[in-house]
């Protein structure tokens, strides 16, 4: 029986588009966006078609015309001006709900300036779903930058179907509750059928601040909440990836070059405080100096994706990563190797899945992280003889990837004794765990998530 769910037509909301503009020296420049979301929806949308949403990432103001060419499905592009990406993007979302979701409140920012900005943008984003609603099946809103845009689609539609889906994690009350505007952000999501999140305790925590913060009726046992704006079903449903996509990336590419002497460790992220990347070359540094075997032996590939490097924030996590690096490589480099290698640029898919493919460890290790597609990648790229997932026990991922050797990213000694169990794995562990990992990544990939959660989208209005 065909899948009902295959023909639903989807208007996905979000606050970027899947690729950016810069503005260079010949005029504007299109490239891929970076971070989980954009590769997540892509595949989604080139399979089932849809209108996307969302910002193109640069200020409106000049006049220049948007290359959109070569979509397989409609772009709609909505312009921010320069004190909306302030104060928007770069304050209350980025500055403040970032790492007041991540659990990092000491880190947010509370600027009264911000909080008219964000509920702007938020309508104007509501306006413009409404300007390409046609004949959409359902409105899918995504991630913390537009937690009030339902709540002004609902005033307009009061049938349509709203459903949002949360990519990071939802705060611990004790945490959410310092957000000024906490009751403001939850009568948004309570403006919705269906309210998505990756993990049962990121759910939790939400129905846990609907009982202290509002009057809303929490069912725990349905995961249903009946409030003046209606009924609103909950669901933890763990997204996952384009499987099939990176599995033939590596089976096209050129096979590995015979001979590499060097056993890499692999961290690719996005630049950010919250993924941990300063506490993964300490744990490197405390590896070479408890197991002196693996000097000149293992080295540590390390790419960080540039990241919103007009705050002054990232940019001193970038200088202090620079540093240890440097401290690293000066206290055990030698004149043909050298432990550390740090890419900071947006590699293609082409090229960082080779890199999965070839690493003998993939050093997935977060502070926090909603889900962490990156440990999915790694494991989905490899198709050879098989490495080891260490993975950080506070990212989503390490909820269902049972067979990854879970780490505290914190305690720096044993992430390094762990280091030092994945090098030293027997090949028959090595596969074992692999080919677990690679199985419920396969069956539970992205397009298995989309039909999972337009399903629970149907029922959540009956």
């Amino acid at each position: 029986m065909p899948d009902p769910t295959e023909a639903q037509r989807l208007l996905v909301l979000t606050s970027r588009l899947p690729f950016a503009f810069e503005r260079g020296p010949e005029g504007l420049e299109r490239r891929p966006a970076a971070g989980g979301l954009a590769s997540a929806l892509d595949p989604v949308l080139r399979k089932r078609g849809g209108t996307w949403v969302g910002w193109p990432g640069l200020a409106s103001g000049r006049g220049e015309p948007l290359d959109l060419r070569g979509s397989p499905y409609r772009i709609a592009p909505l312009l921010l001006t320069e004190n909306e990406v302030t104060r928007y993007y770069h304050g209350l979302s980025n500055g403040t709900l970032w790492p007041l979701f991540h659990s990092f409140p000491a880190r947010a920012r509370f600027d009264r300036r911000d909080w008219p900005v964000y509920r702007e943008v938020n309508r104007r984003f509501a306006d413009r779903a409404l300007h390409e609603l046609g004949e959409a099946d359902l409105i899918w809103i995504h991630d913390y930058h537009l937690l009030l845009t339902p709540l002004y689609l609902r005033r307009y539609l009061s049938q349509a179907r709203l459903a949002f889906f949360l990519h990071v994690p939802f705060p611990p009350f004790d945490i959410f509750r310092v957000l000024p505007w906490a009751r403001e952000i939850l009568r948004g999501l309570l403006s919705c059928d269906l309210i998505g999140f990756q993990v049962k305790s990121y759910a939790r925590n939400f129905l846990d601040s609907l009982e202290q913060l509002t009057s809303a009726e929490v069912d725990r046992d349905r995961m249903v909440v009946h409030s003046k704006h209606g009924r609103s079903r909950v669901a933890v449903l763990p997204i996952g990836i384009d499987f099939q996509h990176f599995q033939d990336l590596v089976r096209e590419a050129p096979p590995p070059r015979a001979g590499l002497r060097e056993r890499v460790i692999l961290g690719a992220d996005r630049l950010d405080y919250t993924k941990g990347i300063p506490e993964r070359i300490l744990a490197v540094e405390r590896l070479l100096e408890k197991h002196p075997e693996h000097r000149e032996r293992v080295v540590l590939l390390q790419v960080a994706v540039p990241s919103r490097d007009r705050v002054e924030e990232y940019r001193g996590l970038k200088r202090r990563i620079e540093e240890l690096v440097g401290r690293v490589n000066g206290r055990f480099a030698t004149a043909h190797w050298q432990p550390i290698r740090y890419l900071y640029q947006l590699l293609p898919h082409e090229r960082l899945a080779v890199l999965y493919r070839d690493a003998e460890v993939g050093l997935v290790t977060p502070l926090r992280d909603g889900m962490n597609l990156v440990a999915k990648e790694f494991v989905a790229c490899q198709v050879g003889e098989p490495g080891v997932l260490v993975l950080s026990r506070l990212a989503g991922a390490a909820e269902t990837m049972r067979e990854a050797l879970r780490v505290n990213p914190y305690d720096v000694e044993k992430t390094a004794d762990t280091l030092h169990r994945a090098l030293c794995m027997p090949l028959a562990e090595r596969r074992q765990r692999m080919e677990a990992l690679r199985e419920r990544e396969r069956r539970a990939d992205v397009h298995g998530w989309v039909s999972d959660f337009l399903a629970a989208a149907a029922r959540a209005q009956t």
